[in-house]
């Protein structure tokens, strides 16, 4: 898509003014509709500004939580931590342990399905604590 473009040429360019004017784009600024955040995700791991790239993952994973996408929420954060990692860059606490949660959530059919329900009730347990993370399945998972 034309916003791909701009934004692998932005992040080649290393130019202010144009990083301005797409992030304003994609704020919403000139029309006042925002664009989908995983595009300012992208143009902030474009730049290497992987510290606003990773805060971006947790915003977007949060929405995508509330709205009951778990699998996407952590494929988001999923991929953050890897291009951090791959970039010499520390994880924030913030992204990790959004990343634990729903990777122990996503786990846990998984270790029913294996037979293993001791781990899987080690899991649950620590998504019950943190249930209000999971409005879409608070009655599946309690």
């Amino acid at each position: 898509s034309q916003l791909n473009n701009a934004i692998e040429i932005v992040g080649k360019a290393h130019s202010d003014s144009l990083t301005h004017k797409l992030i304003d784009f994609l704020m919403g600024e000139p029309d006042g509709i925002p664009k989908d955040p995983n595009y300012i995700y992208r143009l902030y791991i474009a730049l290497g500004n992987f510290t606003q790239a990773a805060r971006t993952a947790v915003i977007i994973a949060r929405q995508e939580q509330e709205l009951g996408n778990y699998k996407q929420a952590h494929a988001v954060l999923y991929e953050t931590n890897i291009q951090l990692i791959a970039h010499g860059v520390r994880v924030p606490q913030s992204l990790r342990q959004a990343f634990i949660l729903l990777h122990s959530y996503i786990l846990v059919m998984k270790k029913v399905k294996r037979g293993d329900h001791q781990t899987a009730a080690r899991l649950l347990l620590r998504v019950a604590k943190n249930i209000s993370k999971f409005p879409s399945h608070v009655a599946p998972i309690l």
